[in-house]
């Protein structure tokens, strides 16, 4: 079972990938935990690059996504570190108490989430040069 199969909305990326795409590498921008839901709103910079982008981005020459996850009804909730640099990988998995559970590891941040839910909220195309990425971290 793929991640998107815990996501209730799935078909918001069909517009960039014919599959799901890999969390196994990602940048964790940001993260906001919310009472109303409660919630974590997750901002991830994609790695792997989009296989297709709409035609009214086109002209943007975007080659890369970033991706805002909700989780919904969180239930638990722990984070471990944070920096200014933030490499991971992301595991969605069914939960044990909880429909999902969310677990991020990277050298400098962990974070595990249980919720009943998960939603694309957002996504953003963009233009990343690739010396941009040069000198940073992995989590392959």
């Amino acid at each position: 079972m793929n991640w998107f199969s815990f996501v209730e909305n799935p078909k918001a990326l069909n517009d960039f990938f014919d599959t799901a795409p890999s969390l196994k590498n990602v940048e964790v921008v940001s993260l906001v935990v919310d009472r109303d839901g409660p919630s974590v709103s997750l901002h991830l910079a994609i790695n792997e690059t989009p296989t297709k982008f709409p035609a009214r981005l086109k002209k943007q020459n975007p080659n890369a996504i970033s991706l805002r996850l909700q989780l919904l009804g969180v239930e638990t909730l722990t984070l471990e570190g944070w920096a200014t640099d933030n490499p991971a990988k992301v595991n969605i998995e069914a939960g044990v108490k909880t429909k999902v559970a969310v677990h991020i590891n990277g050298p400098t941040m962990q974070l595990n989430c249980s919720c009943q839910w998960i939603r694309i909220e957002g996504i953003t195309a963009y233009r990343r040069e690739p010396q941009s990425l040069e000198g940073k971290q992995s989590c392959k």
